[in-house]
């Protein structure tokens, strides 16, 4: 296994923490995109236009489409789910308990000494470090 970089496990690691929230952000962002807030008009006096732009469905279907924010909300939150649907029992587990919730109950330690995960406390620190390197790989975080 190759190290990583500290600052590369802690970005994986909050990006698992926003993890429960990707829905809500991807909606959030797809909601700006279509209905973005207007400036209010300086133009005193000047009047306003009748004319519509009848592209405004396309141009926002094409912005949401490209918007580079909302494509990587999507792609982490794709990423995650593979390696979730690709991950043993042991390692669901321990990155639920560590990640998605709000106020974990257990450390790794906990995990183990509890009998929540059936594997040693070096196989669970392992099957941690394997999937937050397989994040980072996945998400082009780090270089191999």
């Amino acid at each position: 296994m190759t190290t990583i970089k500290r600052s590369t496990i802690r970005k994986v690691e909050d990006i698992l923490r926003d993890y429960p929230k990707l829905d809500k952000y991807i909606e959030q962002r797809e909601a700006e995109l279509r209905y973005p807030t207007s400036q209010p008009d300086d133009n005193v006096g000047g009047g306003k236009s009748n004319y519509r732009d009848p592209d405004t469905l396309t141009r926002t279907l094409i912005t949401i489409d490209e918007d580079k924010r909302l494509n990587s909300l999507k792609h982490q939150r794709d990423v995650i789910d593979n390696l979730l649907d690709e991950s043993g029992p042991d390692t669901l587990t321990i990155i639920r308990e560590l990640y998605f919730k709000k106020y974990p109950r257990f450390t790794l330690r906990g995990l183990v000494e509890q009998h929540l995960v059936n594997v040693s406390r070096s196989t669970a620190y392992e099957l941690r470090n394997r999937f937050i390197s397989d994040c980072a790989k996945e998400l082009g975080l780090f270089d191999i």
